[in-house]
Protein backbone atom coordinates (compact mmCIF):
# COMPACT_ATOMS: atom_id res chain seq x y z
CA UNK A 1 0.00 0.00 0.00
CA UNK A 2 2.36 2.83 -1.60
CA UNK A 3 1.16 6.05 -2.99
CA UNK A 4 2.45 8.16 -5.71
CA UNK A 5 0.01 10.98 -7.26
CA UNK A 6 0.69 12.05 -10.93
CA UNK A 7 -0.66 15.85 -10.95
CA UNK A 8 -1.56 17.09 -14.21
CA UNK A 9 -3.95 20.42 -14.64
CA UNK A 10 -4.29 23.11 -17.60
CA UNK A 11 -4.33 26.05 -15.51
CA UNK A 12 -4.05 27.27 -11.89
CA UNK A 13 -6.57 29.14 -10.32
CA UNK A 14 -4.27 32.41 -9.82
CA UNK A 15 -4.99 32.58 -13.65
CA UNK A 16 -8.62 33.75 -12.98
CA UNK A 17 -8.12 35.39 -9.49
CA UNK A 18 -6.25 36.81 -6.85
CA UNK A 19 -8.14 36.04 -4.21
CA UNK A 20 -7.49 32.29 -3.74
CA UNK A 21 -3.67 30.60 -4.50
CA UNK A 22 -3.57 26.60 -5.70
CA UNK A 23 -3.25 24.46 -2.96
CA UNK A 24 -0.69 22.46 -2.61
CA UNK A 25 -1.73 18.99 -3.55
CA UNK A 26 1.22 16.74 -2.36
CA UNK A 27 1.36 18.73 1.05
CA UNK A 28 -2.14 18.80 1.69
CA UNK A 29 -2.00 14.75 1.03
CA UNK A 30 0.78 14.25 3.00
CA UNK A 31 -0.67 15.90 6.08
CA UNK A 32 -3.17 13.17 6.23
CA UNK A 33 -0.62 10.37 6.19
CA UNK A 34 0.49 8.56 10.03
CA UNK A 35 3.47 10.53 11.24
CA UNK A 36 5.46 7.33 11.25
CA UNK A 37 4.51 6.21 8.00
CA UNK A 38 5.74 9.23 5.41
CA UNK A 39 7.64 6.89 3.27
CA UNK A 40 4.59 5.06 2.02
CA UNK A 41 4.25 8.45 -0.03
CA UNK A 42 6.90 7.90 -3.25
CA UNK A 43 9.10 10.44 -4.12
CA UNK A 44 9.51 8.97 -7.97
CA UNK A 45 7.86 6.87 -9.89
CA UNK A 46 11.17 4.62 -10.19
CA UNK A 47 10.64 4.34 -6.34
CA UNK A 48 7.17 3.54 -6.94
CA UNK A 49 7.39 0.79 -9.64
CA UNK A 50 10.14 -0.94 -6.90
CA UNK A 51 7.44 -0.67 -4.27
CA UNK A 52 4.73 -2.50 -6.72
CA UNK A 53 7.61 -5.20 -7.65
CA UNK A 54 7.59 -5.84 -3.70
CA UNK A 55 4.29 -6.58 -3.05
CA UNK A 56 4.41 -9.17 -5.21
CA UNK A 57 5.61 -11.55 -2.41
CA UNK A 58 2.96 -10.30 0.20
CA UNK A 59 1.19 -12.42 2.15
CA UNK A 60 -1.30 -11.42 4.12
CA UNK A 61 -1.62 -11.40 8.02
CA UNK A 62 -3.22 -13.13 10.67
CA UNK A 63 -5.37 -15.82 9.84
CA UNK A 64 -7.55 -17.67 6.94
CA UNK A 65 -11.58 -17.54 7.96
CA UNK A 66 -13.18 -18.31 4.75
CA UNK A 67 -13.20 -17.90 1.23
CA UNK A 68 -15.47 -17.63 -1.16
CA UNK A 69 -16.43 -16.92 -4.64
CA UNK A 70 -18.59 -13.78 -6.34
CA UNK A 71 -18.48 -13.87 -10.43
CA UNK A 72 -15.28 -14.87 -11.70
CA UNK A 73 -13.58 -13.61 -8.68
CA UNK A 74 -12.04 -15.77 -5.65
CA UNK A 75 -12.07 -13.91 -2.50
CA UNK A 76 -10.46 -14.62 1.04
CA UNK A 77 -11.46 -13.87 4.82
CA UNK A 78 -8.57 -12.72 7.17
CA UNK A 79 -8.93 -11.97 10.64
CA UNK A 80 -6.07 -10.06 12.50
CA UNK A 81 -6.23 -11.03 16.50
CA UNK A 82 -2.16 -10.33 17.81
CA UNK A 83 -0.60 -6.82 16.84
CA UNK A 84 2.83 -6.68 15.57
CA UNK A 85 5.07 -3.78 14.44
CA UNK A 86 5.08 -5.01 10.89
CA UNK A 87 1.32 -5.61 11.15
CA UNK A 88 0.44 -2.15 12.46
CA UNK A 89 2.87 -0.51 9.80
CA UNK A 90 0.52 -2.30 7.31
CA UNK A 91 -2.62 -1.04 8.82
CA UNK A 92 -1.58 2.55 9.08
CA UNK A 93 -1.14 1.84 5.07
CA UNK A 94 -4.41 0.41 4.42
CA UNK A 95 -6.17 2.75 7.03
CA UNK A 96 -5.27 5.82 4.19
CA UNK A 97 -7.70 4.32 2.54
CA UNK A 98 -10.45 5.51 4.49
CA UNK A 99 -9.40 9.17 4.39
CA UNK A 100 -10.93 9.03 0.95
CA UNK A 101 -14.13 6.88 1.34
CA UNK A 102 -15.15 7.46 5.03
CA UNK A 103 -16.50 10.63 6.64
CA UNK A 104 -14.33 11.80 9.88
CA UNK A 105 -12.03 8.17 9.40
CA UNK A 106 -9.51 8.23 12.07
CA UNK A 107 -6.45 5.65 12.42
CA UNK A 108 -7.20 2.76 15.44
CA UNK A 109 -4.71 3.17 18.43
CA UNK A 110 -2.59 -0.10 17.77
CA UNK A 111 -1.33 0.05 21.50
CA UNK A 112 -5.09 -1.10 22.57
CA UNK A 113 -5.33 -4.93 22.54
CA UNK A 114 -9.33 -4.77 22.06
CA UNK A 115 -9.08 -4.26 18.26
CA UNK A 116 -9.77 -6.82 15.93
CA UNK A 117 -9.20 -6.48 11.89
CA UNK A 118 -10.47 -8.57 9.28
CA UNK A 119 -9.36 -8.18 5.93
CA UNK A 120 -10.82 -9.18 2.55
CA UNK A 121 -8.69 -9.96 -0.42
CA UNK A 122 -9.25 -11.32 -3.91
CA UNK A 123 -7.31 -13.66 -4.80
CA UNK A 124 -6.13 -14.52 -8.42
CA UNK A 125 -2.99 -15.86 -10.41
CA UNK A 126 -0.33 -13.50 -12.50
CA UNK A 127 2.37 -15.29 -14.58
CA UNK A 128 1.78 -18.93 -12.92
CA UNK A 129 2.56 -17.37 -9.47
CA UNK A 130 -0.56 -17.05 -6.69
CA UNK A 131 -1.27 -13.56 -5.47
CA UNK A 132 -3.99 -11.41 -3.80
CA UNK A 133 -5.01 -7.84 -3.93
CA UNK A 134 -6.86 -6.24 -1.16
CA UNK A 135 -10.52 -5.79 -1.33
CA UNK A 136 -11.87 -4.32 1.85
CA UNK A 137 -11.00 -4.10 5.78
CA UNK A 138 -13.08 -4.08 8.59
CA UNK A 139 -11.73 -2.62 12.26
CA UNK A 140 -13.99 -3.66 15.40
CA UNK A 141 -13.57 -2.65 18.96
CA UNK A 142 -13.85 -5.29 21.45
CA UNK A 143 -15.62 -3.66 24.57
CA UNK A 144 -16.34 -5.17 27.87
CA UNK A 145 -19.96 -6.21 28.62
CA UNK A 146 -20.64 -6.46 32.15
CA UNK A 147 -20.00 -8.98 34.13
CA UNK A 148 -17.68 -11.02 31.80
CA UNK A 149 -18.62 -10.87 28.26
CA UNK A 150 -17.87 -8.55 25.56
CA UNK A 151 -19.69 -6.87 22.79
CA UNK A 152 -17.93 -5.89 19.68
CA UNK A 153 -18.20 -2.66 17.70
CA UNK A 154 -17.50 -2.38 14.39
CA UNK A 155 -15.54 0.97 13.72
CA UNK A 156 -14.79 0.79 10.01
CA UNK A 157 -15.66 -0.94 7.44
CA UNK A 158 -14.96 -0.16 3.92
CA UNK A 159 -15.28 -2.02 0.51
CA UNK A 160 -13.16 -0.68 -2.47
CA UNK A 161 -15.32 0.39 -5.33
CA UNK A 162 -15.10 -1.65 -8.02
CA UNK A 163 -15.71 -4.65 -5.24
CA UNK A 164 -18.79 -2.85 -4.86
CA UNK A 165 -22.59 -3.79 -6.04
CA UNK A 166 -21.77 -7.73 -6.33
CA UNK A 167 -23.04 -9.11 -3.25
CA UNK A 168 -19.05 -8.96 -2.15
CA UNK A 169 -19.87 -6.35 1.17
CA UNK A 170 -22.39 -8.72 2.47
CA UNK A 171 -20.39 -12.28 1.92
CA UNK A 172 -17.90 -10.12 3.93
CA UNK A 173 -19.72 -9.13 6.54
CA UNK A 174 -21.53 -12.01 7.30
CA UNK A 175 -18.00 -14.10 7.23
CA UNK A 176 -17.12 -11.76 9.81
CA UNK A 177 -20.68 -12.35 12.12
CA UNK A 178 -19.77 -16.00 11.20
CA UNK A 179 -16.67 -15.79 13.14
CA UNK A 180 -17.82 -13.86 16.19
CA UNK A 181 -21.09 -15.96 16.66
CA UNK A 182 -18.92 -18.72 17.83
CA UNK A 183 -17.16 -17.11 20.33
CA UNK A 184 -19.00 -17.94 23.52
CA UNK A 185 -17.76 -14.81 24.72
CA UNK A 186 -19.50 -12.52 22.50
CA UNK A 187 -22.64 -10.82 24.08
CA UNK A 188 -24.18 -9.28 20.83
CA UNK A 189 -22.53 -7.18 17.43
CA UNK A 190 -22.83 -3.16 17.57
CA UNK A 191 -21.94 -0.74 14.96
CA UNK A 192 -20.31 2.81 15.46
CA UNK A 193 -22.46 5.71 13.74
CA UNK A 194 -23.24 3.46 10.43
CA UNK A 195 -23.44 5.00 6.74
CA UNK A 196 -26.78 4.06 5.33
CA UNK A 197 -25.15 1.64 2.46
CA UNK A 198 -23.53 -0.71 5.69
CA UNK A 199 -27.00 0.22 7.07
CA UNK A 200 -28.71 -1.80 4.60
CA UNK A 201 -25.88 -4.83 4.01
CA UNK A 202 -26.27 -5.49 7.98
CA UNK A 203 -30.18 -5.63 7.60
CA UNK A 204 -30.32 -7.96 4.83
CA UNK A 205 -27.37 -10.01 6.44
CA UNK A 206 -29.29 -10.10 9.76
CA UNK A 207 -32.22 -10.92 7.68
CA UNK A 208 -31.17 -14.10 5.88
CA UNK A 209 -30.11 -14.83 9.51
CA UNK A 210 -33.10 -14.52 11.09
CA UNK A 211 -35.30 -15.85 8.48
CA UNK A 212 -34.05 -19.57 9.75
CA UNK A 213 -35.72 -18.95 12.99
CA UNK A 214 -39.36 -20.51 13.73
CA UNK A 215 -39.56 -17.38 15.98
CA UNK A 216 -39.51 -14.57 12.97
CA UNK A 217 -41.89 -17.03 10.99
CA UNK A 218 -44.36 -15.35 8.86
CA UNK A 219 -47.28 -16.10 11.59
CA UNK A 220 -45.16 -15.00 14.45
CA UNK A 221 -44.89 -11.77 12.86
CA UNK A 222 -48.14 -11.21 12.84
CA UNK A 223 -48.65 -11.31 16.36
CA UNK A 224 -45.74 -8.08 16.84
CA UNK A 225 -42.19 -8.04 18.39
CA UNK A 226 -41.92 -10.25 21.10
CA UNK A 227 -38.86 -11.51 24.27
CA UNK A 228 -38.74 -14.64 22.01
CA UNK A 229 -37.73 -12.79 18.94
CA UNK A 230 -34.99 -10.88 20.99
CA UNK A 231 -33.66 -13.88 22.40
CA UNK A 232 -33.84 -16.03 19.45
CA UNK A 233 -32.09 -12.97 17.35
CA UNK A 234 -28.75 -13.42 20.03
CA UNK A 235 -27.60 -16.58 18.82
CA UNK A 236 -27.13 -14.71 15.87
CA UNK A 237 -25.20 -12.33 18.06
CA UNK A 238 -27.84 -9.99 16.97
CA UNK A 239 -28.32 -6.68 19.04
CA UNK A 240 -31.95 -6.83 20.47
CA UNK A 241 -32.66 -2.92 18.87
CA UNK A 242 -31.16 -4.69 15.63
CA UNK A 243 -33.85 -7.44 16.31
CA UNK A 244 -36.46 -4.76 16.46
CA UNK A 245 -35.43 -3.72 12.97
CA UNK A 246 -35.16 -7.35 11.64
CA UNK A 247 -38.83 -7.89 12.94
CA UNK A 248 -39.96 -4.59 11.10
CA UNK A 249 -38.31 -5.82 7.32
CA UNK A 250 -40.01 -9.28 7.21
CA UNK A 251 -42.92 -8.60 8.94
CA UNK A 252 -43.61 -5.64 5.78
CA UNK A 253 -42.25 -8.43 3.57
CA UNK A 254 -45.28 -10.94 4.46
CA UNK A 255 -48.04 -8.00 4.01
CA UNK A 256 -49.70 -8.46 0.53
CA UNK A 257 -49.77 -5.46 -1.65
CA UNK A 258 -53.85 -4.96 -1.44
CA UNK A 259 -54.01 -6.17 2.77
CA UNK A 260 -54.74 -2.80 3.74
CA UNK A 261 -55.84 -3.60 7.23
CA UNK A 262 -52.70 -5.33 7.53
CA UNK A 263 -50.37 -2.24 6.65
CA UNK A 264 -52.39 -0.05 9.05
CA UNK A 265 -51.80 -2.18 11.98
CA UNK A 266 -48.40 -2.42 10.89
CA UNK A 267 -48.26 1.56 10.15
CA UNK A 268 -49.46 2.01 13.87
CA UNK A 269 -46.50 -0.61 15.32
CA UNK A 270 -43.95 1.02 13.75
CA UNK A 271 -44.89 4.50 14.51
CA UNK A 272 -45.39 3.52 18.09
CA UNK A 273 -41.41 2.66 18.02
CA UNK A 274 -40.65 5.93 15.98
CA UNK A 275 -42.62 8.14 18.64
CA UNK A 276 -40.81 7.18 21.76
CA UNK A 277 -38.22 9.57 21.29
CA UNK A 278 -40.93 12.68 20.98
CA UNK A 279 -42.48 11.93 24.27
CA UNK A 280 -41.28 13.11 27.82
CA UNK A 281 -42.39 11.39 30.74
CA UNK A 282 -43.23 13.02 33.97
CA UNK A 283 -40.16 12.06 35.81
CA UNK A 284 -38.26 13.83 33.12
CA UNK A 285 -39.59 17.25 33.21
CA UNK A 286 -39.02 16.66 37.10
CA UNK A 287 -35.31 16.43 36.57
CA UNK A 288 -35.43 19.07 34.03
CA UNK A 289 -36.62 21.55 36.46
CA UNK A 290 -34.45 20.54 39.49
CA UNK A 291 -31.21 21.42 37.10
CA UNK A 292 -32.25 24.45 35.01
CA UNK A 293 -33.25 27.88 36.15
CA UNK A 294 -36.53 28.88 35.25
CA UNK A 295 -35.54 30.47 32.12
CA UNK A 296 -33.19 27.84 30.79
CA UNK A 297 -36.51 25.61 31.84
CA UNK A 298 -38.56 27.80 30.06
CA UNK A 299 -36.61 27.47 27.00
CA UNK A 300 -36.83 23.66 26.86
CA UNK A 301 -40.32 23.74 26.81
CA UNK A 302 -40.79 26.44 24.46
CA UNK A 303 -38.21 24.24 22.29
CA UNK A 304 -40.46 21.25 21.88
CA UNK A 305 -42.34 20.42 18.79
CA UNK A 306 -46.12 21.26 18.70
CA UNK A 307 -48.47 18.34 17.79
CA UNK A 308 -48.88 19.33 14.12
CA UNK A 309 -44.49 19.59 13.51
CA UNK A 310 -44.31 16.12 15.49
CA UNK A 311 -47.06 14.68 13.28
CA UNK A 312 -45.57 16.06 10.05
CA UNK A 313 -42.37 14.93 11.35
CA UNK A 314 -43.16 10.76 12.52
CA UNK A 315 -44.42 10.55 8.65
CA UNK A 316 -41.30 11.70 7.52
CA UNK A 317 -39.58 9.57 9.80
CA UNK A 318 -41.48 6.53 8.84
CA UNK A 319 -41.54 6.79 4.87
CA UNK A 320 -37.71 7.14 5.25
CA UNK A 321 -37.82 3.59 7.33
CA UNK A 322 -40.49 2.13 4.57
CA UNK A 323 -38.50 3.14 1.52
CA UNK A 324 -35.13 1.51 3.51
CA UNK A 325 -36.83 -1.37 4.49
CA UNK A 326 -38.20 -2.13 0.95
CA UNK A 327 -34.53 -2.01 -0.53
CA UNK A 328 -33.50 -4.32 1.61
CA UNK A 329 -36.58 -6.81 0.77
CA UNK A 330 -35.89 -6.48 -2.79
CA UNK A 331 -32.56 -7.78 -2.14
CA UNK A 332 -33.91 -10.63 -0.09
CA UNK A 333 -36.27 -11.53 -2.61
CA UNK A 334 -33.61 -11.28 -5.89
CA UNK A 335 -30.79 -13.19 -3.39
CA UNK A 336 -32.65 -15.16 -1.12
CA UNK A 337 -29.80 -17.78 -0.47
CA UNK A 338 -27.43 -14.69 0.54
Amino acid sequence: MYLYPEISYTAEITSFTTEFKADNIIRKLSEQLPAEQMEMLCQTSAIFKSRLDDQRNFRPYGQLLFKFTAGSRELQVWVVNESSPEFDAYLARVQTLALWYIEAAQYTDNDDPRWQHYFLYESFKKDGISRVALAGYASLVRFYNYPDKIRPRIAQILLLPHYQGAGIGARFLKAIYNDLIQDPNVTDITAEVPAESFITTRDYVNCCYCLTLKEFSADNLKKGFTEEMKSAALRFKINPKQARRVYEILRLRYIGVRDEKAMEEYRMDVKKRLEKPFKRSERDWRKLSSVLDEYEYAAVVASQMSIEQKTAKLEQLYEEELAGYRTVIKRLINFANG
